[in-house]
């Protein structure tokens, strides 16, 4: 068979590796004819790769698989020139795309080895060759298939909507004057189910008091209200209080009689204001960071370079992991580097779905060659290969940045350096210690805990909150309740934390989110913070809370409570004798499982039936781990099991974060810890002990302007040399602008969400 037969019968699979090249962030995308960009696809594994990379690509097929991977379909595009202007944008919240094919004109060349053998404009090509050239430039990109190009939000109706009935009584026509609380004649309501008519809540540029959500919350059975200014016979506004969504009725004759009732003919009505979708995308379109100074010149752009590193572009709602990338790879982490990676392994045939592969790539194309990508590189395979099966972090929703580092440093932990004696993630980590003192008997006890960032709650006021106040307050005395093994009885102790070690890299994460009316809020209380003007020469000092060793000797220390407190309930322990079990083995099932219930006890003696000691006398470990109350409270809070939160948090120490994380990615844990001792580990050391080093600077912040951390914008300003002056450089996506106008300093006050600080040398 010839080549050319052969590359007719190719089976084509459905989806291509051909945004970018396997090993770098080179495409096949041409602005015009005189660019040489381009891709190989390799006919043997439909991955791309560049004229550079291509060789390493075979030679690590033949090596790993002993195939020969040489027959390459070479792909260009070119942009077609555009024939009509920016079609005037409509106000619906949706994103239209148009196909590679509008946009660009594609060229191919068919290789064996280096050998053409022939191309799109070749006379001898045959409609057959054509047609399955064709095939593969039409496969769906790997991208592609990862998310949808096209969206529009979808609103549905809800239970409330469904199950509503109209009211019996007549209701008088309303007026629409104003509000029947305040003055307010524009943003109003109407309740569907008693006619009150009530203003919104305030949004930018548009005035509320929120009388129509106060009518919801003091009668809790009126959860529909519809907007009456954007009302029309084409599109009404209906939001549901009780869902806290917008929602709709499907029937447009149900809905057209509820109106009726109150007095609203819907033939003769026409929007007077702006319809939700319609703010939501003008808010949208001002979510973004300001790209222009106080005097409104345009911020001026800086070059991709090895001082800046590259633009990251935006893959749909990724500037939450753009913003994180650009902190950790780019100067927010004080030296930390994956350069102990070294080169790309050779023994991986499939790079792109590699995450030890794709950060060698991010990590060369920022670090070592961002002059190559002026335009921005698109972490496409790198989102794929760190979100994985994660069902937030691998879809097209925004995402919480915070909660983004902290998985992105946990997959970094556990598959990429998990096996190696250098770990860099191990610069933002510090130990905490937790004194505790029973306020009954004065004993004393001190446990620590590894942490990766401290979280401050914020607290509004109407003036500017310095940074040392959340601290401050974070590090206060508090009375919690506390099961004392001296005085044998529940009583309380106060407890505090202390730095027992201090991080190289300290990373803040102010809580900006509080709840209003039960609906989590973000709020832009400004914050004073050292080292934000560059003038200011401010640092931020943490030696004041460093654990003090003084005075220990002297302490009173609690002993180890030699049954950990634990009394079995006789009620359980009566209805499994009932079932035959045995008293020894009745207690052994009801301390593995917490003393939860009898059913657990009794799945777990299931379990363990055949275990030798299960009826041995049950003596309970001297050294068994305890958990905080407070802290296992938090996580049924969230609705997870109890023995499986337990073990969680005895397995991390305590780290509500990481036994969260932990609980997630094992699924199918029973929640018995085998063996107790086995929590029982030393702590390794992370950090300096020295306070005399716990002095900070100010390194890179990454910012979230918008309502919500699940909406919005992210980006990071990050602390680099222009000029030989060090400035703040704006990463907006695959924009670098230098930022140091006082509408900059504004935005980092007021929307700043996790503070890189550095130890100052």
């Amino acid at each position: 068979m010839s080549s050319l037969d052969e590359f007719v019968a190719l089976e084509v699979p459905s989806v291509i590796f051909k945004d970018d090249c396997g090993y770098c962030f080179e495409t096949m995308y041409n602005e015009n004819e005189s660019q040489g960009h381009h891709l190989d696809i390799c006919l043997n594994c439909f991955q791309s790769f560049c004229g550079r990379h291509k060789s390493l690509h075979a030679k690590t097929a033949l090596q790993e698989l002993n195939a020969h991977h040489d027959r390459w379909l070479r792909v260009q595009k070119i942009k077609r020139p555009e024939v009509e202007g920016r079609s005037e944008k409509k106000l619906k919240l949706e994103v239209i795309e148009k196909s590679d094919e509008e946009l660009y004109e594609s060229r191919w060349w068919l290789l064996k080895g280096s050998d053409e053998l022939t191309n799109w404009n070749s006379c001898q090509t045959t409609s057959d060759v054509a047609k399955k050239a064709k095939q593969i430039l039409d496969a769906r990109s790997s991208s592609f298939a990862q998310a949808s190009q096209s969206w529009q939000l979808e609103v549905k109706p809800c239970a409330h909507v469904r199950d509503f009935q109209l009211p019996t009584k007549e209701a008088p026509p309303k007026s629409e004057q104003a509000c029947e609380e305040c003055d307010l004649a524009s943003n109003l309501w109407l309740c569907l189910h008693c006619g009150k008519l009530g203003c919104g809540r305030q949004q930018v540029g548009i005035d509320g008091n929120s009388h129509a959500l106060a009518h919801f919350q003091e009668h809790g059975s009126h959860p529909l209200a519809v907007k009456l200014g954007s009302l029309s016979n084409s599109s009404a506004d209906i939001y549901c209080y009780s869902c806290d969504d917008e929602v709709k009725f499907d029937n447009f004759e149900q809905w057209a009689t509820i109106l009726s009732h109150w007095g609203i003919d819907l033939s003769n009505k026409t929007a007077q204001e702006k319809t939700l979708i319609e703010m939501q995308v003008e808010q949208n379109m001002n979510w973004d960071f300001q790209m222009v100074d106080s005097q409104g010149h345009e911020l001026r752009h800086l070059p991709s370079s090895k001082i800046y590193g590259c633009g990251l572009l935006n893959l749909g709602n990724s500037c939450y992991m753009n913003s994180v990338l650009q902190a950790v790879f780019n100067g927010g982490l004080t030296g930390w580097s994956l350069d102990v990676l070294a080169d790309f392994p050779h023994t991986v045939v499939y790079p792109s779905s590699n995450l030890q592969c794709q950060l060698i790539k991010l990590r060369n194309a920022m670090k070592y060659e961002p002059e190559r990508y002026p335009n921005g590189i698109k972490p496409t395979s790198l989102k794929s290969t760190v979100g994985g099966s994660h069902e937030e972090f691998s879809s097209q929703r925004q995402q919480d940045a915070m909660e983004f580092l902290t998985f992105f440093v946990d997959q970094l932990d556990n598959k990429i350096f998990k096996s190696m004696k250098t770990n860099p993630n191990d610069r933002i980590r510090f130990s905490l210690e937790d004194r505790i003192q029973c306020t009954r008997c004065g004993g004393v006890k001190y446990t620590a805990q590894v942490s990766e960032f401290l979280q401050l709650p914020m607290f509004e006021t109407e003036e500017p909150l310095q940074f040392e106040q959340l601290i401050e307050k974070h590090f206060e005395s508090e009375i919690v309740e506390f099961r004392c093994p001296k005085c044998s009885e529940l009583t309380t102790v106060e407890k505090c934390s202390r730095f027992e070690t201090f991080p190289d890299t300290l990373i803040i994460n102010p809580s900006r989110i509080k709840l209003e009316n039960w609906i989590p809020i973000k709020t832009n209380q400004e914050l004073i913070i050292p080292g934000l003007e560059l003038e200011d020469g401010n640092y931020l000092e943490m030696s004041n809370y460093k654990a003090s060793k003084k005075g220990r000797d002297r302490e009173f220390l609690l002993p180890e409570d030699k049954d950990t407190g634990f009394r079995p309930k006789e009620d359980y322990v009566n209805q499994l004798l009932e079932m035959g079990f045995t008293k020894n083995a009745a207690t052994r099932a009801l301390f593995s499982t917490g003393n939860d219930s009898t059913e657990a006890a009794m799945n777990w003696l299931f379990q363990h039936i055949e275990d030798s000691d299960v009826n041995e006398p049950f003596i309970v470990p001297a050294n068994a781990p305890e958990v905080d109350p407070n802290a296992l409270e938090s996580l049924l809070s969230m609705g997870l099991d109890r023995n499986v939160s337990r073990k969680a948090l005895i397995l991390n120490k305590g780290d509500i974060n990481a036994s969260v994380e932990w609980v997630f990615s094992h699924p199918d844990d029973d929640g018995v810890l085998e063996n107790p001792r086995e929590a029982c580990v030393d702590v390794k050391s992370y950090g300096s002990p020295d306070a005399s080093s716990a002095k900070y600077q100010l390194k890179a912040i990454v910012c979230h302007k918008g309502n919500s951390v699940q909406s919005g914008h992210y980006v990071a300003f990050i602390k680099k040399p222009i000029d030989g002056t060090e400035s703040w450089v704006l990463y907006n996506d695959e924009k670098i602008v230098a930022a140091s106008d006082t509408k900059n300093y504004e935005e980092m006050r007021k929307n700043g969400y996790i503070y890189f600080f550095s130890k100052a040398v």
